[in-house]
């Protein structure tokens, strides 16, 4: 029993040491598990920024109500007034038609001269959206034929043909800037509603 006891203890020592060096000694490629990479905080701050410029983007077009007006990104200010059904006359284009009449007014607080004579306006009558023809009388037909200071007010007649059985209008505003050759166009303003 006496001889027993160094060979067991001597084999206790030599499994033990096994064991230690096992587990100090470096993973082999079956047990190193992968893990999938997490995002970076940089990546969360692009989105995010992302997300902030696109909010800040100016819109396309844009829909306001009879009565209300629209401030562009510059502080140009664009509003449709004074809606009126009349009948045009025997010497007006087309004669003896009925239409509404309607301004259009500029404010311009952009703190430069703005080209107003590249705007372009269009009607959409009835709840089918057809499109109206344009009514040339006294007071409508020249548009905008020049630009408007900073600080002023430029206002413009335009006609376009109403039956008297429709009431819904829709005017469609683009203003385009070409005086810098940057092909520039604000976005585009509808003005909606029914002409009693």
């Amino acid at each position: 029993m006496s001889t027993l006891k160094p060979a067991l203890t001597t084999t206790l020592s030599l499994t033990l040491m096994a064991l230690l060096s096992a587990c100090s000694s470096t993973p082999d490629d079956s047990q190193i598990v992968g893990l999938e990479p997490t995002q970076s905080d940089d990546a969360t701050v692009e989105e995010a920024a992302q997300e902030e410029t696109t909010e800040d983007e100016t819109p396309t077009s844009v829909e306001e109500e009879f009565g209300s007006e629209y401030v562009y990104a510059d502080d140009l200010t664009v509003l449709l007034t004074n809606l009126e059904r009349r009948v045009s006359g025997e010497w007006y284009m087309p004669e003896n038609t009925p239409y509404v009449y309607f301004d259009i007014q500029f404010e311009n607080g952009t703190g430069s001269p703005v080209d107003l004579s590249y705007l372009s306006v269009y009607c959409q009558i009835g709840e089918e959206g057809r499109t109206a023809e344009d009514v040339y009388t006294d007071d409508t037909g020249s548009g905008f034929t020049s630009a408007v200071m900073d600080g002023r007010t430029a206002t413009a007649g335009y006609g376009c043909a109403l039956p008297e059985d429709e009431s819904y209008l829709q005017v469609e505003l683009t203003l385009s800037d070409w005086e810098e050759m940057d092909d520039y166009v604000r976005e585009t303003v509808y003005f909606v509603g029914d002409v009693a």
